[in-house]
């Protein structure tokens, strides 16, 4: 599970790819490469999260059973 307690921002996202071995340029690159795709992926899981009423996060689902707040 991906555990993080702080609030996103630049310095956040840059000092975490930069603990995993990834440059500053390495990561722009790929984002600028990869941005269609990224943007597509947000859209479909929006869409799904609409679509089975999830308004929030943490959401789990197992099998057909949704547990908010978990």
């Amino acid at each position: 599970a991906l555990h993080y307690k702080q609030q996103f921002n630049d310095e956040s996202i840059l000092s975490i790819i930069k603990s995993i071995g990834i440059t500053e340029e390495d990561f722009k690159v790929s984002l600028a490469k990869n941005a269609d795709a990224i943007d597509k992926m947000i859209q479909s899981t929006r869409e799904l999260a609409q679509n089975i009423n999830i308004r929030g996060t943490p959401a789990i689902i197992v099998g057909d059973t949704f547990i908010g707040g978990a």
